[in-house]
C-alpha cells in the first residue's frame, strides 16, 4: 500500500487532530467552532460512507482477480481473459511530459497534490493517446483495446507545480488543455513503454471495427494513431522540445509489419468489466487490494461514526 493510496484517510485524520487542538488549546470565537464543528461532521460522514463502498469495490475486483486463472495466450478462449506478459507493437509515439517511447500514456493535470491511480477526475484534464497496443509471452500476441482502461501502473512524471515554477513539457500541456500555469496543480503521467511487464484482465471478444483514427468510420470511437500520425505526433513532440529529427531517428512510419493491425478478436473492457492494465503480478496485484479494501471496509465506517458524533453534538441532542 502506497502513500498515494492512503493519503486521503491520512488527510481526514489528521484534519480532525488539528480541530481537537484548536478547540482545545486556541482561543477561537465559539461560532467559528460552532459553523467548522458541522462542516468536519458532514465531510466525515460522507467520507466515511464513500470509503465504505469503495472498499466493497475494491473486495470484488479482488476477487474477480482471483477467481480469473492466468493463462498463456495461445489458450485464450472467448470471455474473461487474464494473460501476463510484455508490451510490444508495430510502432511507437513520444510522450509529452516524460518524452518517453511508449504504445499508451496518459497524462493527467488536477488541482492539489494527489490524484490517486490517475483516473480522470471531473474538472480536470486527461489526455490519453494511444498506438497498436499487443501482449505477447511465449506463445503467442493478443491485440488490446486500451480505451477506458483502469490504469495500475507507476508513473513515469510527476510534477508539483508550485508559482512559475515548472518544466516546458507541463508548460505545454497547462496551455494546451487551457489550465492556469500558476500554482496549486500537479501534472503526471503514465505510459507503456515497448518490453514492459504487464498484466491484463479483460474481455475477449471479437474485434468490431477496432482500428486506426484514419479507418475508424465513427469519429467519437476508440482508435489508435497510424503509424503516419504517430510520426507526425513524435516529430511535433521533437520540435516543441527543440530537437531536430536526426536521419538516425527511425520514424514511426516504419512500423513492424509482423502485427496484425486488423486481427480477429481484441482484449478490452466487457460490459460489466473494466480492462485492467498494471506492471504488477496477480499476486501483488490482490495483496494491495486486499489490504486497501480492509482499510476502507472497516475504517470507513469508523470514520462515518465519528461524523455522526459530531453531528450529534452540533445538534444539541
Amino acid at each position: 500500500m502506497t502513500l498515494r493510496t492512503i493519503a486521503p484517510r491520512l488527510g481526514l485524520l489528521g484534519l480532525y487532530l488539528g480541530w481537537l487542538f484548536a478547540a482545545r488549546r486556541l482561543a477561537l470565537p465559539s461560532e467559528v467552532l460552532y459553523w467548522f464543528t458541522f462542516a468536519l461532521a458532514a465531510l466525515g460522514f460522507v467520507a466515511g460512507l464513500y470509503f465504505f463502498l469503495h472498499g466493497f469495490q475494491l473486495l470484488q475486483r479482488k476477487r474477480w482477480i482471483e477467481d480469473t486463472p492466468t493463462i498463456k495466450i495461445a489458450a485464450a478462449a472467448i470471455g474473461t481473459v487474464k494473460v501476463f506478459g510484455k508490451a510490444a507493437g508495430p510502432y511507437t509515439l513520444l510522450s509529452p511530459l516524460a518524452g518517453v517511447e511508449c504504445y499508451y500514456y496518459r497524462a493527467v493535470a488536477w488541482d492539489g497534490r494527489d490524484a490517486g491511480d490517475g483516473q480522470q477526475l471531473a474538472g480536470r484534464a486527461t489526455e490519453t493517446l494511444f498506438t497498436p497496443l499487443f501482449v505477447e509471452d511465449e506463445t503467442g500476441c493478443l491485440m488490446v483495446d486500451p480505451h477506458s482502461a483502469a490504469i495500475e501502473l507507476p508513473t513515469d512524471y510527476d510534477e508539483q507545480i508550485s508559482g512559475d515554477s515548472m518544466a516546458e513539457c507541463s508548460r505545454r500541456f497547462l496551455r494546451r488543455h487551457g489550465l492556469s500555469t500558476f500554482g496549486g496543480t500537479t501534472v503526471s503521467e503514465y505510459a507503456i513503454k515497448p518490453g514492459d511487464p504487464i498484466l491484463v484482465l479483460g474481455t475477449l471478444g471479437e474485434n468490431l471495427g477496432f482500428g486506426s483514427m484514419a479507418d475508424s468510420e465513427s469519429p467519437g470511437r476508440a482508435a489508435y494513431l497510424s503509424c503516419e500520425a504517430a510520426d507526425l505526433q513524435r516529430r511535433e513532440q521533437l520540435e516543441a522540445l527543440g530537437i531536430p529529427l536526426s536521419e538516425s531517428q527511425q520514424p514511426a512510419a516504419y512500423a513492424n509489419t509482423d502485427f496484425d493491425l486488423h486481427p480477429r478478436v481484441v482484449l478490452r473492457a466487457g460490459a460489466d468489466r473494466p480492462l485492467v492494465l498494471s506492471r504488477q503480478t496477480p499476486q501483488r496485484m490482490i495483496g494491495r487490494l486486499a489490504q486497501e479494501s480492509t482499510l476502507d471496509i472497516w475504517g470507513g465506517p469508523l470514520l462515518a461514526l465519528v461524523g455522526s458524533a459530531l453531528l450529534v453534538k452540533w445538534l444539541g441532542l
